[in-house]
């Protein structure tokens, strides 16, 4: 707004001094003038777009600093593919692998709880994806592809029939 006011006064001011003296490349010299100033005000909003576009980690997150906070939380062995990125101008989201032992789901749950809320309150990350890996349990990621080709030729010992 202040930028606005301010191309507004010089374009009166420019008016008067073209009446005073006569000298009409005030005009375009004053338009260079306010053309330079919009350009570089809108510099850091390009930047921060392009950022955002480009899916940047946020200005100031140091993704060192949030891997070892989240590693940091009990049960949690090792954090890595760690990714954190802009939604928008305040929006942030991260997606990792979080490594643990091989516990029941309900105690998994409370890691997750917990590791989402260090991520809302240290880093204000809203949005998370978090995956979880058990510790000893080698090859127990299993693709979606070879679930869905495993399951095309099993039978759990039951037929369907059709009414």
């Amino acid at each position: 707004m202040a930028g606005d006011t301010l191309s507004t006064a010089a374009v009166i001011a420019g008016g008067f001094a073209i009446q005073i003296t006569g000298r009409n490349w005030i005009d375009p010299a004053l338009s260079l003038v306010i053309a330079g100033l919009i350009l570089w005000s809108s510099i850091g909003i390009v930047l921060e777009t392009l950022k955002i576009l480009l899916e940047g980690a946020p200005r100031g997150l140091a993704l060192t600093e949030i891997r070892s906070s989240l590693q940091s939380v009990e049960g949690v062995r090792d954090v890595y593919d760690l990714h954190v990125w802009s939604l928008g101008s305040q929006l942030r989201a991260l997606a990792c692998h979080v490594r643990i032992d091989d516990i029941p789901p309900s105690e998994s749950q409370c890691i997750l709880l917990e590791l989402q809320e260090l991520a809302r309150h240290e880093f204000h990350i809203a949005h998370t994806i978090i995956q979880f890996e058990h510790e000893g349990c080698e090859g127990c990621v299993v693709s979606v592809e070879e679930m869905a080709i495993s399951d095309a030729g099993h039978h759990h010992g039951h037929h369907h029939h059709a009414h």
